[in-house]
């Protein structure tokens, strides 16, 4: 008998670094600035192609392809300060053909600051379209990082609000495991 595959959940590839707060990044009460969280979004899926094998500078030289930001958002969900010793968590949580997406904490400790993602599409150098994410895919298949699941050929709303609502599931899930171990 076939076994049938329901609801299955895609795979997100997370990769983590620590960072600490600098006095040029918070504002005059001591608080980083909102537009920081940005940067240091990119700094996290930098670090996380690099980990994965998978150096953006290469990319852009070898085959020339760019990833501009299509979309950003940030939930700010307690203050960030000089001197914070914080995790930066950085996943991918959706591959397609031409672009990609990347959901992101900010925690000190077990403390959830903030969530955010960035989407991303893959570009030539004059600006044009370009389908480069079956290479990401198959690259980190190829190193045993996913195991099932299809390259989405373009994302509609409701996937969207479902792996939104499973990023905050997780995230939720482990808040409340670490509350718990406590």
């Amino acid at each position: 008998m076939e076994e049938k595959k329901e609801n299955q959940q895609p795979q997100v590839i997370v990769g983590s670094m620590q960072y600490r707060v600098s006095m040029a990044e918070v504002d005059a009460y001591g608080v980083m600035y909102y537009s920081r969280f940005f940067e240091l979004f990119e700094r996290g899926r930098t670090e996380l192609f690099r980990a994965l094998g998978m150096e953006y500078r290469q990319v852009l030289q070898q085959r020339q392809i760019l990833m501009p930001v299509v979309e950003a958002a940030c939930r700010y969900v307690a203050p960030v300060v000089y001197d914070d010793l914080i995790t930066l968590e950085t996943a991918i949580t959706n591959i397609g053909t031409r672009g990609i997406r990347f959901d992101y904490r900010v925690l000190r400790e077990d403390v959830v600051l903030a969530v955010g993602f960035t989407q991303h599409i893959f570009i030539d150098p004059q600006g044009r379209p370009v389908s480069f994410g079956k290479e990401v895919f198959e690259f980190l298949k190829s190193k045993g990082l996913i195991k099932e699941g299809e390259l989405t050929e373009e994302k509609s709303q409701e996937k969207e609000e479902d792996i939104s609502s499973k990023l905050k599931k997780l995230i939720t899930d482990r808040t409340s495991n670490k509350k718990e171990d406590n």
